[in-house]
């Protein structure tokens, strides 16, 4: 079963931890600018950042093909991962656990789990008690993982969803100033994300991870390019933009990730009218995902509709979503400003 999981947090991850270790021998020059560079964007890329580990197969094939235990369990775990993408976590939570006493090693069930006390963490004000509750059962996650690739090494969907579990761990630790934990996580997952570069190009979760990445790389000021190119680290802006939107287009669950990266990078680079095209379908497909309206309603903004963008801003005020107060925060300091043009 191939999931459409991908390590492109790891990716980055690891960028910090190049432009660290050169801050530390070369007298925060060149080092501290490429880590202030790719920091910048850090923790605005995981409001976009979500992970679909789920088979591209199509349900119809698989029923065709599972037991019927098989089935209702793709079945509770379709429902628990709609329910989080549209952050009923608590109902998530619940489907996930009944799911654990079912396959208590499926990777995904755990996955998901431990994503939860993640999102808390990172959309819901850096509470420490997540990130403790996000690195514990992450640990979970990963046993499992690792098991189930020692016995299967030619399963690459455990690879793309190591790459990505040991990314987040990296910056969680690390803004935990837990930093062995960080320095670890970062450099165990950098091995599953050379893994996941060699894949198929042509396939959708590869085209994903190499289109992210290919920007990543891309983007690095020229000046800065040399220490990139000593560890093999090379890309463009456009083809990233090229591979995601191939990504984007494909039959896969990854169209959906595509697009969120797609979000991110159009509006970064100030191609405001692209980010509102993707934002949109977003929006419109996850309706209850206060993060997919509130960066669309920034598209609106940076597009001049202000009156759409109020409207927008206000319909993350009405979703009622305690983990993610500070983005609800914001987005009523965005309304008192615009109301004010």
């Amino acid at each position: 079963m191939k999931y459409s999981q991908t390590g492109i947090v790891t990716i980055i991850a690891s960028f910090v931890k190049i432009a660290s270790f050169f801050t530390y021998y070369d007298g925060n020059r060149n080092g501290s600018k490429l880590l202030s560079h790719l920091q910048t964007h850090m923790h605005i890329l995981f409001v976009i950042l979500m992970m679909y580990p789920f088979a591209d197969r199509p349900a119809e094939e698989r029923k065709a093909t599972e037991k019927p235990s098989e089935v209702k369990f793709e079945l509770l775990l379709t429902d628990a991962v709609h329910a989080f993408y549209h952050a009923d976590w608590v109902y998530s939570d619940s489907l996930l656990v009944e799911l654990s006493g079912m396959e208590p090693n499926d990777a995904r069930v755990h996955f998901f789990r431990s994503m939860i006390p993640f999102w808390s963490y990172f959309f819901g004000g850096n509470d420490p008690e997540y990130a403790g509750r996000f690195l514990e059962m992450s640990e979970r996650a990963i046993k499992v993982s690792e098991e189930r690739l020692k016995k299967a090494p030619s399963d690459t969907s455990m690879v793309l969803l190591l790459s990505g579990l040991y990314g987040y761990r990296s910056l969680v630790a690390a803004d935990q100033k837990e930093y062995r934990t960080a320095i670890r996580s970062g450099m165990t997952g950098f091995t599953y994300t050379r893994q996941l570069l060699s894949l198929n190009t042509n396939d959708p979760n590869a085209l994903l991870g190499r289109g992210v990445f290919d920007y990543m790389t891309g983007s690095v000021p020229r000046e800065l390019r040399w220490m990139t190119n000593m560890f093999g680290l090379s890309g463009s802006k456009e083809e990233g933009f090229k591979r995601l939107e191939e990504a984007a287009s494909s039959n896969s669950y990854v169209s959906n990730d595509a697009r969120m990266f797609l979000c991110y990078l159009y509006d970064r680079d100030g191609r405001y009218h692209d980010a509102l095209r993707v934002s949109k379908t977003l929006a419109e497909d996850f309706p209850g995902n206060a993060i997919f309206r509130y960066y669309y309603a920034h598209s609106l903004e940076k597009t001049g509709d202000i009156t759409g963008a109020i409207d927008s801003y206000n319909m993350v005020l009405e979703m009622q979503k305690p983990e993610l107060e500070s983005l609800r925060s914001k987005a009523e300091i965005k309304i008192k400003d615009l109301a004010g043009l």
